[in-house]
């Protein structure tokens, strides 16, 4: 009986870890959610191991526990890969706050309290997912931020918006794929006497056939095609891991910071995934990336970062 049921684990666990390892293969859309997740799943399955191993031993299972450590240990490596360290000498540089958003369309209820931790946010710019709700409280956001795309500036949906203390200018907005419309902004901002490219994104889910694929490469196109200072956040609904996030993140040369706070599910708190993200461009580096610390509501968890001007 012991044996059965540590043969059952490994034949389960194998199959899982088969499944994470079609991204180093050839990585299928249909599998890119648990691309997303490797490091929660792989790290399941060397407790899954463990147990096994427990109950009954055999070369198998260490074979098993070895290849699931490897490819927990993997995202960690990734993640250093594409963060960009804050030195010493960085701290003294000027600095500038944006706030990222995805409030829920539907989040009627919550609009106020979400009004009020824009306009207290202190951030220079703010970008918004699933606005909507916030069509009433234009006025009174832009009290602290007069500026804005989205919601009758370039565009008249309120789905994407881009809120700044100063003037956006070369202001665009694009639509990704035919999926949904107008879920890119790019502007420039002059925060810290510096203009910088300031960009607010929301891709579709990585399972909709290639389209997850598709909206990266065309923005990669837009972003590319500037040169300077650049900071995109966003919804991405994909951690940083898969390989067609990796692929964006490499064409760019966008970086993020040492670890990126889980934003979804919010019930999940620190066992949730990071799918909303902040990246940089050099000379900006990430001096603090962190987690709003009310939801108002939503199901995902907006993000604050501290952003460094470190270069010339």
């Amino acid at each position: 009986m012991r044996k059965t049921l540590s043969v059952a684990i490994c034949v389960i666990v194998s199959l899982v870890l088969l499944a994470i390892l079609t991204r180093y293969l050839r990585p299928h859309w249909i599998l890119a959610t648990l691309h997303s997740l490797q490091f929660h799943a792989a790290a399941a399955c060397v407790v899954a191991m463990a147990v096994a191993l427990l109950i009954h031993r055999n070369l198998a299972s260490y074979a098993l526990l070895l290849v699931a450590l490897l490819l927990t240990a993997h995202p960690l490596w990734m993640a250093r890969e594409i963060a960009a360290e804050v030195t010493p000498a960085d701290q003294s540089a000027p600095t500038f706050r944006l706030m990222s958003f995805n409030i829920l369309s539907e989040n009627y209820e919550n609009a106020e309290g979400i009004t009020r931790a824009i306009v207290s946010s202190g951030a220079d710019v703010v970008n918004i997912m699933e606005g909507e709700s916030l069509y009433e409280h234009l006025t009174q956001i832009a009290t602290v931020y007069p500026y804005r795309v989205g919601c009758g500036v370039l565009m008249e949906e309120c789905d994407q918006m881009m809120f700044s203390k100063n003037p956006i200018e070369n202001a665009s907005v694009r639509s990704l794929s035919n999926i949904f419309d107008n879920r890119f902004i790019m502007g420039e901002v002059t925060v810290s006497g510096r203009k910088v490219h300031v960009v607010g994104i929301h891709t579709t889910k990585p399972y909709f056939d290639n389209f997850h694929t598709m909206e990266l490469m065309n923005a990669a196109l837009a972003i590319t095609a500037t040169d300077g200072p650049l900071v995109l956040s966003g919804d991405f609904n994909a951690s940083s891991l898969p390989p067609n996030m990796r692929m964006f993140l490499n064409s760019t040369g966008l970086k993020t910071a040492a670890f990126e706070p889980p934003t979804w599910p919010v019930r999940a708190r620190m066992l949730g995934l990071a799918i909303d993200h902040v990246y940089v461009r050099a000379p900006l580096k990430i001096k603090s990336l962190t987690r709003m610390p009310n939801t108002y509501g939503s199901n995902h968890a907006g993000l604050i970062a501290d952003i460094a001007i470190t270069g010339p």
